[in-house]
């Protein structure tokens, strides 16, 4: 059996991939997924890169709304640790930013929600930055659009 791995560093863009990595056995060990290749033992994961926080940075695909909309707000469930800025631009120039909170805890799932401020658009692209190092798992990313032309 071989593996694949590959990492990259978001700061700088650098790639590493590790291509036909032997594995002669793998085992779950404490919540970690732990492999050797029958000279050593590695450990898959982790929250850090040789010691440093690794940043979170997410941006989404545009939202395309049928209409003029103004984005009311956003709720991220899963689980987070720390807190997490999001920003939010539309196609008419609007730029709304807000911060969520920590969701869930004790390794259960929750739910932070945020409001944003005025501002309209047809499209809306949403990015999200997490604290370094810190826990992040989503489940599901909501964003809450109000019409802002009613007509047919």
């Amino acid at each position: 059996m071989t593996g694949e791995g590959l990492s990259l560093e978001l700061a700088s863009g650098a790639a590493t991939a590790v291509s036909r990595l032997p594995v002669a056995c793998a085992c779950l060990h404490g919540g970690r997924v732990v492999f050797s290749d029958g000279l050593g033992l590695f450990r898959i994961g982790g929250d850090s890169d040789d010691g440093a926080a690794i940043p979170v940075r997410l941006t989404l695909p545009p939202v395309i709304c049928p209409g003029p909309a103004r984005l009311a707000g956003l709720a991220v469930d899963g689980l987070a640790d720390g807190r997490q800025e999001i920003t939010a631009v539309s196609d008419a120039g609007t730029e709304a930013c807000c911060e969520l909170g920590p969701a869930g805890r004790d390794g259960l799932p929750g739910r932070a929600a945020c409001r944003l401020g005025r501002g309209y658009g047809r499209s809306w692209s949403i990015s999200l930055r997490a604290d370094d190092g810190a826990a992040l798992d989503i489940a599901a990313l909501e964003a809450r659009f109000i019409d802002l032309d009613r007509r047919p």
